[in-house]
């Protein structure tokens, strides 16, 4: 009797963990978070992330420091140095920052996402003179570095056809 009362114990233990591994794999997470100077001079960052399974829909909002640069939620009030200036969107799996007037000095921004109970959150540094411009090329080189020879290479490829 007082071994498969361990078996019990066992497997509910085994019970809970998974279920909270569950609940740990469905949230949401970000997988990257990148920026760029558009042709107007402006920053452009992306917050590329993983949307949890369920409802309610994520929420993205931008912050410096202790400053809101820009939410998505309503509840959220902007920073008064931002105001006019920023603006965040969020569609499927990307929450962009569009911000005007950024200054030369290395400035912090981080990205937070939260679907969930549970919040992600990504922290990038961005220096005006070292961000790349925003352009097809940059973005695949962003994003995709590994597509970039396979797009390099299709011309020779064709070549030989």
């Amino acid at each position: 009797m007082a071994g498969n009362n361990g078996f019990v114990e066992v497997g509910t233990m085994y019970i809970i963990a998974t279920l909270c591994l569950l609940g740990l794999a469905t949230a949401q997470t970000i997988t990257d978070l990148t920026s760029c100077i558009t042709k107007e001079n402006n920053l452009k960052m992306e917050c590329n992330f993983k949307p949890a399974a369920s409802p309610p829909p994520p929420m993205c909002k931008f912050t410096q420091g202790d400053k809101i640069v820009g939410s998505t939620s309503s509840a959220e009030a902007q920073d008064a140095k931002y105001k006019n200036r920023a603006n965040v969107t969020i569609s499927d799996s990307v929450c962009e920052l569009s911000l005007t007037g950024l200054a030369d000095k290395t400035q912090e921004f981080k990205c937070t996402i939260k679907q969930t109970e549970m919040l992600d959150e990504s922290k990038v540094a961005v220096v005006k003179k070292d961000t790349p411009t925003c352009s097809a090329l940059s973005i695949l080189l962003q994003k995709g570095t590994g597509l970039f020879p396979i797009f390099m290479t299709l011309p020779l490829l064709s070549e030989l056809i």
